[in-house]
Protein backbone atom coordinates (compact mmCIF):
# COMPACT_ATOMS: atom_id res chain seq x y z
CA UNK A 1 0.00 0.00 0.00
CA UNK A 2 3.11 2.47 -0.53
CA UNK A 3 3.69 2.39 3.43
CA UNK A 4 5.74 1.16 6.47
CA UNK A 5 4.85 -0.70 9.27
CA UNK A 6 5.54 -0.35 12.84
CA UNK A 7 4.17 -2.36 15.34
CA UNK A 8 5.46 -1.77 18.97
CA UNK A 9 3.76 -4.19 22.01
CA UNK A 10 4.03 -4.68 25.41
CA UNK A 11 5.23 -8.39 26.29
CA UNK A 12 7.12 -11.01 29.00
CA UNK A 13 6.67 -13.67 26.16
CA UNK A 14 9.40 -12.55 23.62
CA UNK A 15 8.87 -16.69 21.95
CA UNK A 16 5.22 -16.04 21.75
CA UNK A 17 5.75 -12.37 20.92
CA UNK A 18 7.86 -13.19 17.88
CA UNK A 19 5.22 -15.38 16.78
CA UNK A 20 2.43 -12.82 16.55
CA UNK A 21 4.78 -10.02 15.07
CA UNK A 22 5.29 -12.66 12.06
CA UNK A 23 1.14 -13.75 11.87
CA UNK A 24 0.39 -9.67 11.91
CA UNK A 25 3.26 -8.93 8.84
CA UNK A 26 1.44 -11.95 6.85
CA UNK A 27 -1.80 -10.01 7.45
CA UNK A 28 -0.40 -7.47 6.22
CA UNK A 29 1.75 -8.98 3.35
CA UNK A 30 -2.19 -10.74 2.67
CA UNK A 31 -4.09 -7.15 2.60
CA UNK A 32 -1.66 -6.03 0.76
CA UNK A 33 -2.02 -8.15 -2.30
CA UNK A 34 -6.01 -7.75 -2.23
CA UNK A 35 -6.09 -3.90 -1.37
CA UNK A 36 -3.21 -2.27 -2.93
CA UNK A 37 -3.61 0.13 -6.09
CA UNK A 38 0.31 -0.12 -6.60
CA UNK A 39 0.58 -3.96 -7.31
CA UNK A 40 -1.27 -4.50 -10.45
CA UNK A 41 -1.96 -8.14 -9.89
CA UNK A 42 -3.76 -7.57 -6.09
CA UNK A 43 -7.53 -8.36 -6.17
CA UNK A 44 -8.35 -4.77 -6.42
CA UNK A 45 -6.86 -3.97 -9.55
CA UNK A 46 -7.96 -7.09 -11.25
CA UNK A 47 -11.72 -6.13 -10.12
CA UNK A 48 -11.28 -3.05 -12.05
CA UNK A 49 -9.83 -4.87 -15.12
CA UNK A 50 -12.86 -6.87 -15.27
CA UNK A 51 -15.24 -5.61 -17.88
CA UNK A 52 -18.36 -2.73 -16.69
CA UNK A 53 -21.30 -4.56 -16.21
CA UNK A 54 -19.46 -7.91 -14.98
CA UNK A 55 -20.02 -8.74 -11.34
CA UNK A 56 -17.28 -10.45 -9.82
CA UNK A 57 -17.51 -12.45 -6.39
CA UNK A 58 -15.04 -10.66 -3.67
CA UNK A 59 -12.84 -11.72 -0.87
CA UNK A 60 -14.26 -10.93 2.87
CA UNK A 61 -11.43 -8.29 3.55
CA UNK A 62 -12.43 -6.69 -0.39
CA UNK A 63 -15.65 -6.83 0.03
CA UNK A 64 -16.02 -5.07 4.14
CA UNK A 65 -13.48 -2.46 2.96
CA UNK A 66 -15.97 -1.71 0.09
CA UNK A 67 -18.93 -1.39 2.07
CA UNK A 68 -17.32 0.83 4.78
CA UNK A 69 -16.43 3.06 2.25
CA UNK A 70 -19.88 3.01 0.16
CA UNK A 71 -21.71 3.87 3.69
CA UNK A 72 -19.07 7.24 3.91
CA UNK A 73 -19.28 8.00 0.47
CA UNK A 74 -23.32 8.24 0.82
CA UNK A 75 -23.06 9.80 4.58
CA UNK A 76 -20.65 12.42 3.42
CA UNK A 77 -23.15 13.04 0.30
CA UNK A 78 -19.68 12.16 -2.12
CA UNK A 79 -16.99 14.04 -0.07
CA UNK A 80 -15.24 10.53 0.30
CA UNK A 81 -15.33 8.23 -2.94
CA UNK A 82 -13.16 5.36 -3.52
CA UNK A 83 -14.08 5.30 -7.67
CA UNK A 84 -11.38 8.25 -7.65
CA UNK A 85 -8.36 5.86 -8.76
CA UNK A 86 -8.51 7.37 -12.43
CA UNK A 87 -8.13 10.93 -11.49
CA UNK A 88 -5.71 9.99 -8.60
CA UNK A 89 -3.27 8.39 -11.06
CA UNK A 90 -3.68 11.73 -13.53
CA UNK A 91 -5.90 10.33 -15.99
CA UNK A 92 -9.34 10.28 -17.66
CA UNK A 93 -12.19 7.86 -16.11
CA UNK A 94 -15.80 8.07 -14.20
CA UNK A 95 -15.94 8.86 -11.27
CA UNK A 96 -18.99 8.31 -8.76
CA UNK A 97 -19.70 5.95 -5.67
CA UNK A 98 -23.16 5.61 -7.23
CA UNK A 99 -21.35 3.53 -9.85
CA UNK A 100 -20.22 0.94 -7.44
CA UNK A 101 -22.51 -1.64 -6.93
CA UNK A 102 -22.69 -3.88 -3.70
CA UNK A 103 -24.44 -7.15 -3.80
CA UNK A 104 -23.98 -10.73 -1.62
CA UNK A 105 -20.04 -10.46 -1.72
CA UNK A 106 -19.75 -9.63 -5.10
CA UNK A 107 -19.56 -5.79 -6.62
CA UNK A 108 -19.84 -4.37 -9.87
CA UNK A 109 -18.82 -1.46 -11.79
CA UNK A 110 -20.97 -0.10 -13.75
CA UNK A 111 -19.73 1.96 -15.79
CA UNK A 112 -16.35 1.99 -18.06
CA UNK A 113 -13.03 3.82 -16.94
CA UNK A 114 -12.84 3.32 -13.50
CA UNK A 115 -10.78 3.00 -11.05
CA UNK A 116 -10.64 2.23 -7.19
CA UNK A 117 -8.17 3.84 -4.99
CA UNK A 118 -8.56 2.82 -1.35
CA UNK A 119 -5.85 4.86 -0.19
CA UNK A 120 -8.44 6.92 2.26
CA UNK A 121 -9.15 3.52 4.20
CA UNK A 122 -6.95 0.73 3.10
CA UNK A 123 -4.53 1.36 5.22
CA UNK A 124 -6.74 1.71 8.70
CA UNK A 125 -8.44 -1.29 7.50
CA UNK A 126 -5.07 -2.91 7.24
CA UNK A 127 -3.95 -1.73 11.31
CA UNK A 128 -6.91 -2.80 12.63
CA UNK A 129 -6.46 -6.06 11.59
CA UNK A 130 -3.04 -6.47 12.48
CA UNK A 131 -4.20 -5.67 15.88
CA UNK A 132 -7.14 -8.25 16.10
CA UNK A 133 -3.92 -10.78 14.99
CA UNK A 134 -1.90 -9.82 18.18
CA UNK A 135 -4.84 -9.67 20.30
CA UNK A 136 -5.60 -13.61 19.26
CA UNK A 137 -1.92 -14.44 20.04
CA UNK A 138 -2.54 -13.11 23.72
CA UNK A 139 -0.84 -9.44 22.84
CA UNK A 140 -3.29 -7.17 23.97
CA UNK A 141 -0.59 -3.64 25.12
CA UNK A 142 0.70 -2.82 21.53
CA UNK A 143 0.42 0.17 18.99
CA UNK A 144 -0.13 -0.74 15.35
CA UNK A 145 1.25 2.60 13.02
CA UNK A 146 0.82 2.25 8.87
CA UNK A 147 2.03 6.03 7.86
CA UNK A 148 -0.53 8.49 9.82
CA UNK A 149 -2.92 5.87 10.77
CA UNK A 150 -2.19 4.31 14.39
CA UNK A 151 -4.10 1.86 16.08
CA UNK A 152 -3.65 1.69 19.90
CA UNK A 153 -4.84 -1.25 21.83
CA UNK A 154 -4.42 -1.65 25.86
CA UNK A 155 -1.81 0.56 27.10
CA UNK A 156 1.98 -0.18 28.36
CA UNK A 157 2.50 -1.38 32.31
CA UNK A 158 2.29 1.20 34.19
CA UNK A 159 0.31 3.59 32.13
CA UNK A 160 -3.44 4.39 31.51
CA UNK A 161 -2.63 4.71 27.89
CA UNK A 162 -0.96 5.52 24.16
CA UNK A 163 0.74 8.76 24.25
CA UNK A 164 0.19 10.30 21.06
CA UNK A 165 0.58 13.53 19.90
CA UNK A 166 -2.93 15.92 18.72
CA UNK A 167 -3.90 19.31 18.38
CA UNK A 168 -1.83 21.87 17.04
CA UNK A 169 1.09 21.45 19.69
CA UNK A 170 0.73 17.99 19.46
CA UNK A 171 0.19 18.04 23.00
CA UNK A 172 0.67 14.02 24.03
CA UNK A 173 -2.91 12.49 24.91
CA UNK A 174 -3.12 9.14 26.38
CA UNK A 175 -5.62 6.84 24.26
CA UNK A 176 -6.59 3.18 24.57
CA UNK A 177 -8.67 1.02 22.31
CA UNK A 178 -9.70 3.34 19.67
CA UNK A 179 -7.78 4.58 16.25
CA UNK A 180 -6.41 7.75 15.22
CA UNK A 181 -5.63 8.92 11.44
CA UNK A 182 -4.11 12.57 10.04
CA UNK A 183 -4.81 13.32 6.63
CA UNK A 184 -2.97 16.90 5.52
CA UNK A 185 -2.35 18.89 2.76
CA UNK A 186 0.92 20.84 4.07
CA UNK A 187 3.70 19.08 2.46
CA UNK A 188 1.48 18.69 -0.43
CA UNK A 189 -0.87 21.17 -1.45
CA UNK A 190 -3.65 20.39 -4.15
CA UNK A 191 -2.73 16.42 -3.96
CA UNK A 192 -6.22 15.78 -2.65
CA UNK A 193 -9.03 15.68 -5.30
CA UNK A 194 -12.33 16.78 -4.59
CA UNK A 195 -14.69 13.71 -6.01
CA UNK A 196 -17.54 15.53 -6.51
CA UNK A 197 -15.79 18.38 -8.52
CA UNK A 198 -12.47 16.94 -9.34
CA UNK A 199 -10.90 19.91 -8.68
CA UNK A 200 -8.04 20.09 -6.22
CA UNK A 201 -8.28 20.95 -2.35
CA UNK A 202 -6.10 23.88 -2.23
CA UNK A 203 -6.55 24.16 1.60
CA UNK A 204 -3.16 24.10 4.20
CA UNK A 205 -5.18 21.99 6.65
CA UNK A 206 -4.23 18.62 8.72
CA UNK A 207 -7.34 16.57 9.86
CA UNK A 208 -6.88 14.27 12.88
CA UNK A 209 -9.60 11.93 13.92
CA UNK A 210 -9.91 9.55 17.15
CA UNK A 211 -12.69 7.18 16.38
CA UNK A 212 -13.31 3.42 17.76
CA UNK A 213 -11.28 1.95 15.35
CA UNK A 214 -8.52 3.17 12.56
CA UNK A 215 -10.84 1.88 9.63
CA UNK A 216 -13.19 4.78 10.69
CA UNK A 217 -10.76 7.32 11.61
CA UNK A 218 -8.75 6.76 8.73
CA UNK A 219 -11.80 7.32 5.92
CA UNK A 220 -13.08 10.40 8.00
CA UNK A 221 -9.76 11.99 7.97
CA UNK A 222 -10.03 11.71 4.23
CA UNK A 223 -13.50 13.06 4.02
CA UNK A 224 -13.09 15.89 6.40
CA UNK A 225 -9.80 17.43 4.25
CA UNK A 226 -12.29 17.48 1.85
CA UNK A 227 -15.75 18.59 3.41
CA UNK A 228 -16.30 22.71 4.61
CA UNK A 229 -15.92 23.24 8.15
CA UNK A 230 -19.54 23.18 9.30
CA UNK A 231 -20.50 19.79 6.88
CA UNK A 232 -17.69 17.98 9.48
CA UNK A 233 -19.68 17.59 12.68
CA UNK A 234 -22.56 16.75 10.84
CA UNK A 235 -20.45 13.62 9.36
CA UNK A 236 -18.60 12.88 12.86
CA UNK A 237 -22.56 12.78 14.51
CA UNK A 238 -22.84 9.24 12.62
CA UNK A 239 -19.95 7.95 14.19
CA UNK A 240 -20.34 7.85 17.74
CA UNK A 241 -17.42 8.25 19.88
CA UNK A 242 -15.11 9.87 16.86
CA UNK A 243 -13.88 13.47 17.53
CA UNK A 244 -11.87 16.01 15.04
CA UNK A 245 -8.92 17.95 15.46
CA UNK A 246 -8.80 20.58 12.97
CA UNK A 247 -5.22 22.52 12.20
CA UNK A 248 -4.35 25.36 10.14
CA UNK A 249 -0.72 24.30 8.90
Amino acid sequence: MGTLIRITLHTRNEQNANRALVAAKARFEGLDATLSDYKPDSELNRFCRAPHGTTTKLSADLFSVLTIAQRLSLLSHGAFDVTIGARTRGRSGTVGYQHLALGNRTATLLMSQMQLDLGGIAKGFAADRASEVLCEHGHSRHLVAASGDIRVWDPPPTSEGWAIGLGAADQPSLLRRCGVSTSGNAFQPGHIIDPRTLTSVERRESMTVVATDCTTADGLATACMILEPEQRAELLSHYPGARLIARAD
